[in-house]
């Protein structure tokens, strides 16, 4: 499998090679050539070196292979060991670190007089210390980097290193070298709109059968019931609940969700959700406020599966912008680590996402630690799905090396992710032109999508002429598409409308949590992993619609002509299509 090479970048623990000794030579563990595009150093902002800071030691995990040929397995439609997900002691179990490994690190931390310092977590040990401290330990040199979008300032160094012994036995330090993209973690909301404007701007004006006209120029829950087919189906109460995720102080308001109810979905128009607080995070209910993503992502969740429980985690965190504070709080680590220690029946059965970052921005070394843990929710029964983003090919396809290169998205490049495209209009269905998709620069294709992307690769035109600006060998992503324009939402207590694929994301997880309903309602298990069936169905063309018109732009000219055509089979801009819940939810 392709996948155990790119997990196998965790330093695996190699037990009869390892030399224990804590004093061994240091070598460095990560560096980066500069700053990321968007910060730069302070000139003449001196750190203060008795800043706490708390540093988060990841261990490398044992028998990463064992758990993704377990995960594969079950998520493969046909294998025996199909839908028998695990909890997360079972996961755990397989994962652990070597007893060796968390001793070395130990021992280590120790000799450097840290053993009062110390807490110890599965795989994971934090270090309470302080920035002159730790960069003795990590044999680093912290300073003061600004943002140049938000201004903000924040302590980061640009390398570390570790004893050469444990090289094998560390996965991840942080915070260190992560910085996050030029404006944090971002909402992939593109556009907002006045709906008192609108326009039948999209092609043809006839009237597809079963679907209002004015699905052509804007979109509301019916419009989306009506083309993926779900409008006459009745969810009944299972034990299913869907999940959406909020981040960068978003919440979602109880009182601009009554107002979108009554107005586009009058049976449903006392329903609401629940919100759970992570890392300190809040509940708001300030419905004067502009909370456009968190609005966005619950209307269209609660909107199409009521009666479905709807959940909104509410993680505080805003990487990596946060005044001089070294102690950055990373949204995607403090919500994983909240997800895998419920029980199996506390987790949502499916869960949308719409943020982001630049891959590159990212560190490799971090993007593998959290899709890992994304994997893990998929073998305990969870579909994770993030949307694509907002930039096509790229924005201004600026590599970290600065050299011309369309720029992959994180984490919906992530190979146990479901990425999530967009369309626009309904006659037909096409590519928006903002749908982002292309290859990972640091995930290997699994075999789960080789056929389909190689496929597309030996036949377009687009793989040939642009093929010095990505990797070909990469994960390639959309998995999927749903809408993703000019969606009406409530906000303030107005309704206007919103594009990007932050709507694409939910409209599809949506479809995903009322399959997950049917398929509990008779007695069998959810889906938990997408990626595995939907390449499945998509092949045997069942439950998939191809969508093969329209074409993505990015690069802001850099690269000239820069974007990818929809076309037929996988491509990267709508990835396989678009779903029709009436097949896929008896598959």
């Amino acid at each position: 499998m392709h996948i155990s090479k790119i997990l196998l970048l965790f330093p695996a623990f190699l037990a009869s090679m390892c030399d224990a000794h804590p004093l061994a030579p240091y070598r460095t563990f990560e560096v980066l050539p500069s700053a990321p595009k968007g910060w730069e150093e302070v000139a003449g902002k001196a750190v203060d070196l008795s800043t706490p800071i708390t540093l988060r030691i990841h261990l490398a995990q044992e028998n990463v292979p064992q758990f993704e040929k377990a995960l594969i397995d079950m998520s493969t439609p046909g294998h025996p060991s199909y839908g028998n997900h695990m909890n997360q002691a079972q996961i755990d179990d397989i994962l652990r670190p070597h007893e060796d490994t968390a001793a070395a690190v130990k021992s280590w931390l120790e000799s450097k007089g840290f053993e009062n310092d110390l807490t110890f977590k599965n795989d994971w040990i934090v270090v309470s210390t302080t920035i002159g401290k730790a960069e003795s330990l990590l044999q680093a040199k912290y300073k003061v980097f600004r943002n140049s979008e938000t201004g903000k300032n924040v302590v980061r160094t640009l390398s570390y290193s570790v004893p050469h012994n444990l090289h094998s036995s560390v996965a991840l330090i942080q915070p260190t070298t992560l910085f996050g993209s030029t404006s944090a973690m971002k909402s992939t909301i593109l556009k907002v709109e006045d709906p008192s404007v609108l326009k039948p701007a999209f092609f043809s004006k006839s009237k597809l059968e079963g679907i209002d006209a004015a699905c052509q120029s804007s979109i509301t829950p019916e419009c989306l019931a009506d083309l993926y087919k779900y409008k006459d189906y009745k969810p009944t109460l299972t034990n299913n609940t869907l999940g959406v995720n909020g981040f960068l102080e978003q919440y979602a308001q109880n009182d601009d969700l009554s107002k979108f109810l009554k107005k586009y979905f009058p049976t449903a128009k006392n329903v609401t959700f629940t919100c759970t607080p992570i890392n300190n995070g809040k509940c708001t209910q300030h419905p004067s406020e502009d909370f456009t993503e968190a609005n966005l992502d619950i209307q269209y969740t609660v909107g199409a599966s009521n009666p479905i429980p709807n959940i909104y985690y509410s993680t505080a965190g805003r990487p990596p912008v946060v005044d001089l504070d070294p102690n950055t709080n990373e949204p995607y680590l403090e919500w994983l680590e909240y997800m895998l220690n419920l029980s199996n029946e506390q987790l949502p059965q499916t869960i949308t996402t719409s943020y982001g970052d630049n891959e590159h921005t990212v560190p490799q070394s971090y993007a593998i630690k959290v899709c890992n843990m994304i994997g893990q929710l998929g073998a305990r029964g969870v579909s994770v799905l993030f949307s694509s983003g907002d930039s096509g090919p790229g924005d201004d396809c600026t590599a970290k090396d600065g050299k011309k290169r369309f720029v992959p998205t994180f984490p919906a490049t992530c190979p146990f992710v479901t990425s999530v495209g967009g369309t626009v209009g309904v006659q037909p269905e096409k590519a928006v032109s903002f749908s982002s998709g292309g290859f990972s620069n640091y995930f290997e294709r699994p075999d789960y999508q080789e056929s389909a992307v190689s496929s597309y690769l030996s036949s377009q035109a687009d793989a040939t002429t642009f093929k010095n600006y990505y990797n070909a060998s990469g994960r390639a992503f959309p998995d999927i598409s749903a809408q993703g324009s000019r969606f009406h939402v409530f906000v303030r207590g107005f309704d206007q409308l919103v594009s990007g694929t932050s709507a694409s994301s939910p409209a599809f997880a949506a479809v995903i949590s009322l399959v997950n309903n049917d398929r509990i309602a008779r007695g069998e298990k959810p889906l938990g992993f997408l990626n595995p069936w939907l390449y499945t169905v998509a092949t045997e063309k069942k439950g998939i619609v191809d969508i093969t018109s329209g074409t993505s732009r990015g690069c802001s000219g850099s690269i000239v002509g820069a974007g990818w055509k929809a076309t037929t089979g996988w491509d990267p801009v709508t990835g396989l299509g678009t779903p029709d819940f009436s097949i896929l939810k008896d598959l």
